[in-house]
């Protein structure tokens, strides 16, 4: 039977998890800025089409 080794260490190299962790805040922030504006778009269509 393989033994694992069993201590207080991250199951991953913490350099490995910081680059993850990176890659996927960034991702999430281009995905909010796309949204937010979109959003401003199609409210200003909505606003458009209130108004006149």
């Amino acid at each position: 039977m393989a033994s694992h080794p069993m201590g207080p260490g991250p199951a991953f190299p913490s350099s490995e998890w910081q680059a993850s962790t990176n890659v996927y805040t960034h991702s999430q922030l281009v995905a909010c800025v796309r949204a937010g504006v979109i959003a401003l778009v199609l409210l200003g269509i909505l606003a458009l089409i209130v108004l006149f």
